[in-house]
């Protein structure tokens, strides 16, 4: 699976999954633009740099239009023509649904979806002349499971999955694929936030996924490597759960 030399672009890529599939994709040789909304994404890029990797950082907010084309348009400037789109970014809230923010709501879907699909409509334009590209779509095993008192997150990111298959159909003629991960429990920031808020033990989580751990972002990077290639190419409109087992499993009550 060669990706030498081919152009990435990875939103939401300053930390957790996102930094670690940009790491993976530059280790195979793909010139890496790391997408972030802080000075994260930088340090990010500089990291890669600093090991003989090509990577740029891209700081801006994918839920604004005229600053996901800007940033598309700059990496096709500085990094070349874009094979791989890896919409990553997301944000997550907790609240029983009666009392959650008008704004969380909006917030989380302008993220998690609505930059899903101003970033693919972007790079899409660069990908449709020259009828090639991937697009890789980041989900969550919360798209197809419930998990209660953050029903923004479960729907936006089932909104993910959808726009996945739609979209994968709408431009299989064009020999561009569109697929989708969703990850179960991985060891990044955002678990660490997310028990913190929830209350959660690692212990009591671990119990729910057959495997016995959490996944860790290479997991899901070496997927997103294998729909990145030409190997992949009659791979289009999946939805696939890299989670230990996870959504499978319904542990049997004890006493």
């Amino acid at each position: 699976m060669s990706l030498e030399g081919k152009v990435a672009f990875i939103t939401g890529a300053s930390r957790g999954i996102g930094r670690g599939i940009a790491r993976l994709l530059a280790e195979q040789g793909m010139k890496v633009a790391v997408n972030g909304r802080s000075d994260g994404a930088q340090r990010v890029a500089n990291e890669l740099t600093a090991t003989g990797h090509t990577a740029r950082a891209f700081i801006g907010d994918i839920s604004d239009k005229a600053q996901v084309e800007a940033m598309i348009q700059q990496a096709e400037d500085e990094l070349g023509p874009l094979w791989l789109l890896v919409n990553n970014a997301g944000v997550i809230n907790f609240a029983p649904t009666v009392d959650m923010p008008e704004a969380d709501w909006d917030k989380t879907f302008d993220v998690n979806i609505k930059g899903v699909f101003l970033c693919s409509q972007a790079a899409l334009r660069y990908m449709q002349p020259r009828k090639a590209g991937r697009i890789v779509n980041i989900s969550s095993i919360a798209s197809e499971i419930v998990r209660t008192e953050r029903i923004a997150y479960c729907a936006s990111k089932a909104a993910v999955n959808h726009f996945t298959r739609c979209l994968a159909v709408e431009v299989a003629p064009l020999g561009i694929t569109v697929n989708c991960i969703c990850p179960g429990m991985t060891h990044t920031d955002m678990l660490e936030e997310a028990m913190t808020s929830g209350g959660s033990k690692p212990e009591n989580l671990l119990a729910t996924i057959p495997m016995g751990k959490f996944a860790v972002s290479e997991d899901h990077a070496h997927l997103v490597a294998y729909f990145a290639s030409e190997e992949a190419g009659h791979i289009t409109g999946q939805v696939i759960r890299v989670d230990g087992g996870q959504s499978q499993f319904m542990p049997y009550a004890v006493g």
